[in-house]
């Protein structure tokens, strides 16, 4: 009698349909093997031997490494980097960025870029040294902060080292363009040069710079270009040149002498 079609091909879609079941079982606990195979081989063979920093001057390695909290012996591809980094900037107030790397098979590398003195401000009745972040870094007396351009024109009260200077909602547009001038002091090496930054009047931001200009920055946009332009023009003009350097017209500069 000859066999139903039919059922002569469906009988091995039955036997692979028999087989189905143990290889999704056999599956997920190979997958969970493996993944219990590379855990055990990170944690047994790859441990921090050697901690390396670099970019530090202010700090010693040992106080840079100890702030981070990693230590050797620690897994390397369980440290929490960015956990590590916060500590350092919180409790080393000169450092203001860290950077963490891992090199197989057992190194760490930290990285920092340290805070320094671009201005300074008064908070109450003492004067405190600001990195171009805005970071508080240290009480200064009368002497030294000569040694410094004097920030006017924000109130602030409450300042502790390594935090940031804060600002009433109504002050919060002084202080985003007082950043901006910091940082292109620091950026352009002008701390010498620059002194008395005057952010009293966002729309006639100012200050004083190589003892023979005042330069007026005008509203809080392209400053950038505008510190550009102010030092071509200063560069164009005779060492015994005084006056007034206008730039609010971020696209030119005008020069009234005194």
């Amino acid at each position: 009698m000859m066999s139903n079609t039919n059922d002569y091909y469906s009988k091995p879609s039955e036997r692979r349909e028999s087989r189905s079941p143990r290889r999704t079982l056999y599956r997920p606990l190979t997958f969970f093997l493996i993944i219990v195979a590379i855990i055990f081989t990170m944690s047994v063979f790859f441990k921090v031997e050697k901690i390396d920093v670099s970019g530090n001057s202010k700090y010693s390695k040992e106080q840079i490494i100890s702030a981070s909290g990693i230590h050797t012996g620690d897994n390397l591809f369980f440290i929490n980097r960015i956990g590590a980094g916060s500590r350092v900037v919180v409790k080393l107030p000169y450092i203001d960025s860290v950077k963490i790397t891992r090199s197989l098979p057992n190194r760490v590398t930290i990285t920092v870029e340290e805070s320094k003195a671009v201005a300074c401000i008064s908070s109450g009745d003492e004067l405190w040294s600001v990195s171009s972040t805005g970071k508080f870094l240290s009480k200064l007396s009368d002497k030294d902060a000569e040694l410094l351009p004097r920030i006017k024109g924000l109130s602030v009260s409450g300042a502790q080292v390594g935090e940031q200077i804060s600002a009433s909602e109504d002050d919060k547009p002084k202080l985003d363009y007082l950043l901006d001038i910091l940082y292109q002091v620091q950026a352009r090496s002008l701390v010498d040069k620059v002194a008395n930054i005057n952010v009293s009047d966002i729309a006639k931001a100012s200050f004083e710079y190589d003892d023979r200009f005042v330069v007026i920055l005008g509203e809080n946009n392209n400053t950038e270009y505008k510190f550009g332009k102010l030092l071509s023009a200063v560069s164009q003009l005779k060492a015994d040149d005084a006056g007034t350097l206008e730039l609010s017209d971020s696209n030119k500069v005008t020069f009234r002498p005194n």
